[in-house]
């Protein structure tokens, strides 16, 4: 196996991105795919004859690396590729006129944790992409993702963290384009 160049998925970053922007880069990303399935029961059979797709839902949870809201005057100088200037804590991913402030994505993320905004909260995609010798190459997507909770941890010896679960509506990957199954009223 000397001189093999590893082929398998190592190290991969997630980007969180409302309305095309990315607005923090977040680690420990995990998501399911989750098809809730029936055996319909037919009188005098004791066993199923089938399994029928009931739903589908995805959920999960990512890490995000929390840095401070002034980075640009922390740091003196040029920010790196994607730093938002206002920090990257969920607050500064939309609009927040009551706090004086734009987002670059010009979304309604934030307000998935704000009781008073709820309806009004948008969904968002994230984007996980393997570095490569090529640049950097798309693994999965997962859209139209909603928060449902959000944890903070600072301690002595780390950075502080802040872990998000969510359920979303679909997750694509490399290999397959999830796509919705009908047309209601939400896709008019």
């Amino acid at each position: 196996m000397a001189g093999v160049k590893p082929f398998f998925l190592t190290g991969a970053n997630a980007k969180i991105k409302v309305n095309g922007k990315t607005l923090a880069f977040c680690t420990n990303l995990s998501y399911s795919v989750k098809v809730n399935t029936i055996a319909p029961q037919v009188l005098g059979m004791y066993e199923g004859s089938s399994v029928e797709p009931l739903s589908y839902s995805v959920s999960g949870q990512f890490s995000v690396i929390r840095y401070v809201a002034d980075a640009k005057d922390v740091i003196k100088g040029t920010l790196p590729p994607g730093t938002n200037e206002k920090g990257n804590g969920i607050g500064a991913w939309g609009d927040d006129t009551t706090k004086g402030f734009k987002s670059l994505a010009d979304g309604r993320a934030f307000e998935n944790l704000n009781p008073r905004k709820l309806k009004y909260a948008t969904t968002f995609v994230m984007e996980v992409y393997q570095k490569t010798s090529n640049g950097n190459v798309s693994v999965a997507r997962i859209r139209d993702i909603r928060i449902t909770g959000a944890d903070f941890n600072l301690s002595k010896a780390a950075a502080a963290t802040q872990t998000f679960t969510f359920t979303a509506l679909y997750a694509d990957e490399d290999s397959f384009l999830a796509d919705f199954s009908g047309s209601g009223q939400q896709f008019a």
